[in-house]
């Protein structure tokens, strides 16, 4: 099974534009490489449009990608600025134009394709990953994700939420896939070295967390650190951080048995 990872897509455009089928060369290219990889099954893990263009988000994907192909999105955190966490969460739901192809993680949990189970969400940050034991999320020192309404009171909150969430998708003795924005271990921040911005990117270690099959070909999909990092970062786990940058694509074709 040929899995196509894409994230961070940060497409600059808005409702009437989607509608429209304005789209940037960005999502030219995006279409290329869909049709050059062949894949099964595309994973789109956040970050993707302006958070005013959410609810064509769906209408959006059909325009990228062809309807024969399963598509599995998550949000990222830029989707979650300028509401509530539950207002995000409702405007998905109330998409203007759903597709039949199109599974939101963060709201069904899961996707079952070829023998593997495909769980996940934003993910968002718990402060595991604080530079210093006394960092605190303010202040936030160019970090943007006080844009997030009620963020600063919430953030665990938002993040065991979706922990919850993916527990709660997964399947016994069953491969399983985790697909999230945020990154799911520390692992994935290898290139960086630390900085106030790490507070910022995920978790510490969630996979220790949840019950993946012992014996099983797992895998770690995620995105938002804009850094490329691949292979058996966490032992045990195939991982895949494509790495896109504001108008930079790039994207990863998983290979699973």
């Amino acid at each position: 099974m040929r899995v196509l990872c894409l994230s961070d897509l940060h497409f600059k455009v808005l409702d009437r534009d989607i509608a429209a089928k304005r789209l940037p060369m960005l999502a030219l290219d995006v279409r290329k490489v869909v049709l050059e990889t062949r894949p099964d099954l595309i994973v789109l893990t956040g970050d993707t449009l302006h958070p005013m263009a959410l609810r064509s988000l769906s209408a959006l994907c059909s325009l990228l990608f062809p309807a024969s192909l399963p598509v599995l999105v998550t949000l990222g955190n830029h989707e979650f600025w300028g509401r509530r966490f539950e207002e995000t969460l409702e405007a998905l739901h109330d998409q203007l134009l759903p597709a039949d192809n199109v599974h939101f993680l963060d709201i069904c949990g899961s996707f079952l394709y070829g023998g593997y189970n495909f769980v996940g969400g934003t993910l968002f940050y718990d402060g595991s990953l604080r530079y210093r034991q006394s960092q605190a999320i303010t202040p936030w020192n160019g970090w943007n994700d006080h844009f997030v309404v009620d963020l600063v009171r919430r953030y665990r909150e938002i993040n065991q939420y979706f922990v919850e969430h993916i527990k709660r998708a997964m399947i016994s003795d069953m491969a399983t896939v985790l697909c999230t924005h945020h990154v799911p271990h520390q692992a994935f921040l290898g290139g960086f070295p630390p900085n106030h911005y790490n507070f910022y990117g995920g978790m510490r270690d969630l996979p220790s967390e949840l019950p993946f099959a012992s014996g099983k070909k797992n895998g770690l999909i995620c995105g938002h650190t804009h850094y490329r990092m691949i292979g058996e970062l966490v032992p045990g786990f195939m991982c895949v951080n494509v790495g896109s940058d504001y108008g930079i694509l790039r994207h990863y074709l998983l290979e699973l048995p």
